[in-house]
């Protein structure tokens, strides 16, 4: 159930292009596998009202990212940064499954995998980091 919904995001990522005119951008790499992703956020009047991401990654780190620029996108600045702890929580096995919302769901078939835990925060570390060095 979950592999269907990582594989859909991974094939066709929502959002991967260039953000142009972002307030804040960050780069996160992973040296062990070559994993590089790049996350863009736009924020007008405290909200997310743009992100996107460009780079590649693996299959769960694209569908990660592909996943988070649906979740954010809309979002106050600080709801976003709380989507992001609420992820490393899940992954980490400390948050109620419940809290998550339905479409980042897939992201639980991660879960069980630790090795993988960091392909998939990848891209919400990244977007910490952008709206962190925004203007």
């Amino acid at each position: 159930m979950y592999q269907d919904g990582l594989l859909a995001h991974y094939r066709a990522p929502h959002n991967r292009r260039e953000l142009k005119g972002a307030t804040g951008r960050a780069t996160r790499k992973n040296p062990v596998c070559g994993d590089e992703i790049t996350v863009m956020a736009l924020v007008d009047d405290a909200v997310l009202s743009d992100v996107s991401f460009t780079g590649r990654g693996c299959s769960i780190a694209t569908a990660s990212a592909s996943m988070m620029t649906d979740a954010v996108c809309g979002l106050p600045a600080a709801q976003s940064v709380a989507m992001v702890e609420l992820v490393e929580r899940t992954m980490a096995g400390a948050a109620d499954i419940s809290a998550i919302p339905e479409g980042l769901a897939p992201l639980l078939g991660v879960v069980p995998f630790p090795g993988r835990h960091g392909c998939a925060l990848m891209p919400w570390q990244a977007l910490r980091e952008a709206l962190a060095g925004q203007g």
